[in-house]
């Protein structure tokens, strides 16, 4: 892993004099985090009763078997800073996250999948987007390259790779979890609605 993150920076070095003359600069590192398995999602009616057997069988099977293994993820993070001291602080800063090894799995009692990357693989994506943020900048400035945006609060809260990132874009992962929660049920009730007053 420690030759991966070597290669990686070779490969940041060689893009360096070009994001530089755009004014950014490509901070690497490496990120080990863990995440919590919780049970499988409920149901309603009468699935609700088969749920309920198939969870008692999950964690029966959980404590026999995988004893709460939690979801274990080890990654590369590139955050795309400003070259200079322009005032903004790193953990504003957008971070692009790379899984090169991880245990996961959806709910208690499924059997973890263990999956490790290609090395080329990896590299291959970080140069492609190394490449992305090279071209964005040709028409955007330094600061809408460098500082998180809405969608990438989308990305950190829907994407299991970004788990290490506790506080974005000014609130805790919690707030912006229960923020999307309430968006996500209101526009579901207003397509209700809406179908509802259109038939």
């Amino acid at each position: 892993m420690k030759e991966l993150k070597e290669k990686a920076q070779a490969l940041i070095d060689k893009y360096t004099p070009e994001l530089s003359n755009k004014g950014l600069k490509l901070l690497l590192s490496k990120r080990y985090f863990e995440s919590k398995v919780g049970e499988r999602l409920g149901a309603t009616g009468t699935g609700a009763i088969f749920n309920s057997i198939e969870k008692a069988h999950d964690r029966k099977k959980e404590n026999q078997k995988y004893k709460y293994e939690r979801n274990k993820y080890h990654a590369l993070v590139i955050t795309v800073t400003p070259d200079e001291k322009s005032g903004l602080p790193r953990e504003c800063c957008r971070d692009y996250a790379f899984v090169l090894k991880k245990v996961e799995r959806a709910h208690i009692g499924e059997e973890p999948r263990r999956i490790a990357y290609a090395e080329e693989k990896i590299l291959s994506k970080i140069e492609s987007h190394i490449l992305k943020i090279l071209k964005k900048a040709e028409r955007a400035s330094t600061q809408k390259i460098c500082k998180d945006t809405f969608g990438d609060v989308i990305r950190y809260t829907m994407k299991a790779k970004y788990g290490y990132k506790k506080h974005f874009l000014g609130k805790d992962r919690f707030t912006w979890d229960l923020l999307l929660g309430i968006g996500a049920a209101i526009l579901s009730l207003a397509v209700i609605l809406l179908c509802w007053i259109f038939n």
